[in-house]
């Protein structure tokens, strides 16, 4: 009976349907994971102005701290500090990076949503009228135009990159998802890099202290 071919239709929707229902739970996943970007940002920040503060008294107290570390000491100190510095800023960029991702991406998919459902509505009455006349249309979607149109006003080489990673990853359904997952995972390293240069530079400043 399960290989009966007049439950092959039903077969399909429930493949289908249970296909969704899981590329929904995906998608939620993903989404709350976009949460983990606000504490990393928080603490990087935090780090960046407490590096920056550290790197200030450093340059204003150089005269004191020199005899008391080296000169050696205190320019290897200050490259931890320098190089700490750094990462956080990158690390504050991709987070500002997945924080446009993220919203501009709410944004589109609630639009979207709409659009479809208003789009349907006018699909079922076009598909009654064209019955009624025994012919057939086209009418879904027309995904190549909406992305032309998209990126008409755009610089070329966004088109490219995007359309690049719909080629990559054209049979993932999760695809809209993978950059913000990127961008939070280097996010995510820079900022520890960032803490492991800080720990370097008070480790770095003990040990000279401590030769003298």
């Amino acid at each position: 009976m399960i290989d009966d071919p007049r439950t092959e239709s039903l077969r399909e929707w429930n493949r289908l349907a249970r296909q969704n229902a899981e590329n929904a739970i995906v998608s939620s996943m993903f989404e709350a994971s976009f949460n983990a970007s606000k504490p990393i940002e928080k603490f990087s920040t935090w780090l960046l102005v407490g590096t920056a503060t550290v790197a200030a008294f450093f340059i204003t107290n150089a005269d004191k701290l020199l005899p008391l570390i080296t000169q050696a000491g205190f320019l290897i100190c200050g490259a931890f500090l320098c190089a700490s510095c750094l990462l956080g800023f990158i690390s504050r960029m991709y987070a500002l990076r997945c924080e446009i991702q993220i919203e501009t991406g709410a944004a589109v998919r609630k639009t979207f949503a709409e659009h479809l459902a208003k789009h349907q509505e006018e699909e079922k009455k076009i598909e009654e009228s064209a019955g009624a006349w025994g012919i057939t249309l086209e009418t879904g979607i027309r995904l190549e135009r909406v992305l032309s149109e998209f990126f008409s006003p755009l610089p070329r080489w966004v088109a490219w990159l995007v359309n690049r990673q719909l080629k990559k990853h054209m049979n993932n359904p999760q695809v809209g998802y993978l950059p913000v997952i990127k961008g939070l995972q280097w996010q995510g390293v820079f900022a520890l890099l960032q803490a492991l240069l800080f720990l370097g530079f008070l480790i770095a400043g003990f040990a000279y202290a401590a030769a003298i």
